[in-house]
């Protein structure tokens, strides 16, 4: 079966920035699971797995655009020490958990930091980067209808 709209599509990929070493994936690496056509993975990777086949594989190239967008510097935060408080090992570069402005939860990497405030960089790790993938399609099968209600792939 092709991948097409409303296909529950299962794949492994690696993805390295343009220009790095990238590896196949293995049969180690998980295998990640989404509905086709509703952009719940990045658009050119999207793109790139229409009408491909279980038991394929491919690389291609993204552009940042085609990954994960461009950097947004709206996205430099500012935030009180203390909202770390319980947080024992608070240093630059760390990824810290954090809620978003719809509350959900979000991942933050720690640009600067000093005793009062702490400097977060809420962007995407790959945000602003040309990014290469290898894919391997493992599986493809039409989704439930259960599926498209939640939107969610069963494994």
């Amino acid at each position: 079966m092709k991948i097409t709209q409303d296909s529950a599509v299962f794949f492994r990929y690696s993805l390295a920035p343009v220009g790095e070493p990238l590896a196949a994936p293995t049969d180690e690496d998980p295998v990640l699971s989404y509905l086709h056509g509703h952009g719940q993975i990045v658009p050119g990777l999207e793109a790139a797995l229409e009408g491909r086949e279980a038991g394929e594989s491919f690389s291609i190239e993204l552009s940042a655009e085609q990954a994960y967008g461009p950097r947004d510097e709206s996205l430099i935060e500012t935030v009180e020490r203390e909202a770390f408080a319980g947080v024992k090992s608070l240093r630059k570069g760390a990824l810290v958990q954090v809620n978003d402005e719809s509350g959900k939860p979000a991942l933050a990497r720690v640009l600067n930091l000093d005793t009062r405030e702490v400097e977060l960089d809420l962007n995407h790790p790959y945000a602003g980067m040309d990014l290469a993938f290898n894919v391997a399609v493992v599986d493809v099968r039409a989704a439930t209808e259960q599926e498209l209600a939640d939107l969610s792939v069963s494994n």
